[in-house]
């Protein structure tokens, strides 16, 4: 917990982990670099030292148990019918939410969610993205990278549109503004009454925490995978390299 101008944020991880990931079976607890991809997101909201518990939400039984082991609670499975491809992460939270204010009395007020997808997150990013959230007195966080800013986009008779206003006619990349992205799944940050009433993690005064490009990884297909793994056993080294580039 971490006091800001008297107020106390009470934050709660929260980790939603499905057992049917169809693009990479098993994902979520499949090996990464030597351990379950999981362990690395409960590793880094354990570490982090502004957050209250640590909460995996789960219909398997089997993520549960290796969740466990890896230091999180796992109050209660989620409902099957709460873990389809097509099941929103807000329903899952809500079900963990009331499960913890009717059962333990326990309503925290703030919810961090993470998503086990992102190996690259640290603690330090957790409680950067906090110290932000307060400094800029905000209501949501979402964590971004940055894009290209000569975006377009392309309509049904293939004809292309700038995203940004005055690409066109603008000489250089380097007039335009800065833009950037969701980095995929590393940082969501909101009030919990806010987010009970808007049901979005994109509510009120949102602020974006910018990460690197290079650790903006979310694992969806086989190939993220793959080269989220390598860039993980090298994130050290590349740091240092990017740092010391001359």
């Amino acid at each position: 917990m971490i006091y800001n101008k008297n107020v106390t944020m009470k934050i709660l991880a929260i980790i939603p982990v499905r057992g049917g990931s169809k693009g990479i079976p098993q994902k979520n607890i499949r090996a990464f670099n030597g351990q379950p991809l999981i362990a690395l997101s409960l590793e880094a909201a354990k570490q982090s030292s502004v957050v209250d518990r640590v909460i995996v939400s789960t219909e398997s039984q089997e993520i549960a148990d290796i969740s466990i082991a890896h230091g999180a609670e796992v109050p209660i499975l989620r409902p099957t019918e709460m873990a389809g491809d097509s099941s929103p992460v807000i329903d899952a939270v809500i079900h963990m939410l009331d499960y913890l204010r009717d059962r333990e009395q326990y309503e925290p007020t703030h919810i961090l969610l993470l998503q086990a997808t992102s190996p690259l997150r640290r603690a330090s990013d957790i409680d950067a993205a906090v110290q932000l959230y307060q400094e800029r007195g905000a209501d949501s966080l979402v964590s971004v990278c940055r894009t290209e800013n000569a975006l377009y986009f392309k309509r049904e008779d293939d004809v292309l549109e700038s995203v940004v206003d005055g690409y066109r006619t603008r000489g250089n990349r380097q007039e335009l503004p800065v833009c950037y992205k969701l980095d995929g799944s590393m940082i969501y940050l909101v009030r919990t009454d806010l987010f009970r009433e808007t049901r979005s993690f994109f509510s009120g005064r949102l602020v974006g925490y910018e990460v690197e490009r290079w650790r903006a990884v979310d694992l969806d297909e086989i190939q993220d995978f793959v080269i989220g793994e390598l860039i993980h056993k090298h994130r050290d080294e590349i740091a240092k390299d990017i740092q010391n580039f001359k």
